[in-house]
């Protein structure tokens, strides 16, 4: 009896032993994660972020700002960094990763000053994005998250980090390194300088630049610019450089080049009815005469309003007029202008 009682008193003391053990250990788990998770890359401010009307530079500048003040380790690390050394995201296509979320093809790698250390994210169609760290070459990784960048921008301002965002977009840099890691199916004849007829970056006037309303036909859409992009209607970000004029002189490019280019626009600027356009058709587009953008100013409710005139077509026909905020699109709804030209005024 005696030894039955000395084992139960062992075996009681044990199983509260394992308990506390098992608590302590928890409670490590969770001080180690509310410390990592509060642990803030800047003092707070009470600046705030938006995500309307993103720049390229202030997307990536939010995702590192989120995911370093979010996850710490490799990200922290690296936005820290890139406080001196300047935030830098190269786009390369995923099929040079194993990553579990391709998204839409492109791997943006974030890097402060260009050095990678496997901080990865991609672009779903919803525009959410999928958050990866520890990405290695032939290694399969794992998403840490998907999220969108509202819900980003939400947490940034609660945590008063919104002032970093705007700090790193001032020298952040994206750089589309995608054509580098594709082989070459294109021959010397029809390239020059760059692969794929690519002879540099097409850069958008500052007036232009930013998010822009219509609620023509029915229906409500926007546009946004970037520096050097275009955000269409369809949700996709496309990349705007000057083409070789001899790039689609022969014939079709390959399924190839047609996958390593889809995320490029050819633009060029033209001068025809008054306004200076800015042209823009698919990279490997051989028929059709693309879209036109030009800023032009109209008298709207008795003031002087930029708006963005829309033209398609040969004889740059105006198909639409975006404005700087929805509210004035939608009282502007199919408005036409006297001083623009349309198809029907050819018949």
């Amino acid at each position: 009896m005696k030894t039955q009682s000395i084992s139960k008193l062992m075996i009681a003391g044990l199983a509260l032993l394992l308990a506390g053990c098992g608590s302590q250990q928890a409670s490590q788990v969770k001080d180690s994660s509310s410390s990592s998770s509060s642990s803030l890359l800047v003092a707070k401010s009470n600046e705030k972020v938006s995500t309307d009307n993103l720049s390229p530079q202030q997307a990536v500048s939010l995702i590192a700002t989120y995911a370093g003040n979010k996850y710490g380790n490799d990200w922290a690390s690296m936005a820290k960094k890139a406080q001196k050394q300047g935030l830098q995201v190269n786009l390369y296509p995923t099929s040079k990763y194993k990553l579990s979320d391709n998204g839409q093809g492109v791997a943006y790698d974030v890097t402060a000053g260009g050095k990678s250390t496997g901080l990865v994210y991609t672009i779903n169609k919803d525009n959410t994005v999928n958050i990866y760290q520890n990405v290695k070459e032939g290694k399969l990784s794992h998403k840490l998250a998907t999220i969108s960048k509202q819900d980003m921008a939400s947490y940034v301002n609660r945590q008063g980090q919104a002032k970093l965002v705007g700090d790193l977009a001032k020298n952040a840099q994206v750089i589309d390194k995608q054509s580098g890691s594709q082989s070459s199916s294109t021959s010397s004849s029809t390239t020059t300088g760059h692969q794929y007829g690519r002879q540099g970056v097409v850069t958008v006037p500052a007036e232009m630049q930013g998010t822009w309303y219509s609620s023509d036909y029915g229906s409500n859409s926007k546009i946004t610019f970037g520096k050097n992009t275009i955000l269409g209607e369809d949700g996709q970000q496309y990349h705007l450089y000057k083409q070789d004029p001899n790039f689609l002189a022969g014939d079709t490019p390959s399924t190839s080049v047609q996958n390593a280019t889809r995320y490029w626009s050819s633009a060029h600027f033209v001068d025809v009815h008054g306004l200076h356009f800015l042209n823009i058709r698919g990279w490997c587009q051989t028929a059709g005469d693309g879209s036109s953008y030009a800023i032009h100013t109209e008298t709207v409710n008795g003031k002087q309003v930029k708006v963005l005139v829309v033209a398609e077509g040969a004889e740059y026909w105006t198909s639409g007029v975006y404005y700087q905020n929805p509210q004035l699109a939608k009282q502007q709804a199919d408005k036409k202008f006297d001083d623009l030209h349309y198809m029907e005024d050819d018949n």
